[in-house]
């Protein structure tokens, strides 16, 4: 066995560093904050809210100019590692190009209860990223929920 494998975590200690993603100090705000929002308004229309959203923050935090997508990449990396988001790595696959972000603190943020919702937070966040990189003619989507580490599966095709 590898230095850095493991056996798989227990579920208590999953779930204690699930609990690190969102700082305590902010859980019951985001959970509150949720529980609203799902109160309020139906799935599709909170997920258009959080794609409204995750394009805001994109638009704050824009990327500098890049020419591959390896510099892409860095440069969505850069952004999420300043402010603890984790990371992306980008795969051109045949008709698409796989997202793959890895510890989004969002459904920690917000509870396992709105995974199916809050993603649209980073699916604003990826599209708005793409169409400044030019590729404002393909649409990001995810296709999968968030896991329980905050791994999310998103792509960009037609």
């Amino acid at each position: 066995m590898s230095p850095t494998a493991s056996l798989p975590a227990s579920p208590e200690i999953t779930q204690h560093l699930v609990q690190q993603q969102c700082a305590v100090q902010w859980r019951g705000f985001f959970q509150a904050l949720a529980a609203e929002f799902a109160a309020a308004l139906p799935p599709e229309d909170l997920r258009a809210l959080m794609f409204r959203v995750g394009a805001r923050f994109a638009a704050e935090h824009p990327l500098p100019a890049c020419a591959t997508l390896d510099e892409l990449q860095r440069g969505m990396t850069a952004v999420w590692e300043r402010i603890d988001w984790g990371w992306v790595r980008l795969t051109q696959e045949a008709a698409q190009l796989d997202i793959r972000h890895s510890l989004s603190p969002v459904s920690a943020a917000f509870g396992p209860s709105h995974v199916l919702w809050s993603g649209g937070f980073l699916e604003g966040v990826y599209q708005a990223w793409f169409e400044q990189a030019g590729a404002g003619q393909l649409k990001v989507v995810q296709v999968a929920p968030a896991d329980a580490w905050g791994g999310v599966h998103l792509q960009l095709a037609r």
